[in-house]
């Protein structure tokens, strides 16, 4: 049986019962490699609740100034497809799914959804191996400087630059794309986004609406902190 210690060590988390572990780590692909049944989908559905409600909880318990509504866009922010697959990113855990050579060979492995859904089936199985108070930790400290700048997170971040630039008497946010790397089917963007003379800010992902996002997301924060 393969361990995946180094994910294990990057989670912090080291599993019980590593079947779980196994579970949450193979691609629905391979129930046609061997006919079985397991894969990460039943422990997706449950991670997907898992995760939004550990957010939710942190976020209603540290900003307490805050209303619904800015709460619910906060969480949308935090347990979207474009930050899930960034936490991951950090896992290299594109690297760790289970998945047929057919799978891999289509871009399996750069499949923001693949992704996104094993991430959730790892939450899942940390909460069923060792309980909420483990998930918890790990959820909190792979979200960490996410959940830290939480309040100054927008759900459209585009949008708030603009507003932002406009408020302060400067043009509107100018997007542009630096680089495309990666395979044809699973491309990696670059994105610069440029308001006035400042100097310009840049993000990556695997959409040029993704990497528009980061981008802009940064320079908002510097001019927030003007």
């Amino acid at each position: 049986m393969i361990t995946h210690t180094n994910l294990q060590s990057s989670l912090g988390y080291n599993f019980k019962n590593q079947n779980l572990l196994q579970e949450a780590l193979r691609h629905p692909s391979m129930r046609q490699h061997d006919g079985k049944v397991m894969d990460y989908e039943r422990l997706e559905f449950l991670g997907d609740a898992v995760l939004s409600f550990i957010i939710t909880e942190d976020i209603f318990n540290r900003f307490k100034d805050h209303d619904e509504g800015k709460l619910a866009k906060m969480r949308a922010f935090l347990v979207c497809k474009d930050t899930i697959c960034l936490v991951a990113e950090s896992l290299q855990l594109e690297n760790e799914i289970v998945m047929t050579r057919g799978e891999e060979l289509s871009g399996g492995r750069e499949n923001p959804n693949n992704v996104e859904n094993t991430m959730e089936a790892i939450v899942a199985a940390i909460y069923l191996d060792g309980g909420m108070t483990y998930a918890k930790n790990v959820v909190l400290r792979l979200w960490g400087d996410l959940l830290s700048d939480a309040q100054n997170i927008t759900s459209d971040p585009k949008s708030a630059l603009q507003e932002l630039s406009q408020g302060m008497s400067m043009s509107i946010p100018h997007y542009k794309i630096v680089s495309r790397t990666g395979q044809s089917h699973a491309p990696i963007f670059e994105i610069m986004v440029k308001v006035d003379d400042l100097e310009p800010e840049f993000g990556s992902g695997r959409s040029i609406k993704a990497a528009e996002k980061i981008a802009a997301e940064k320079l908002l924060k510097r001019l927030r902190g003007r």
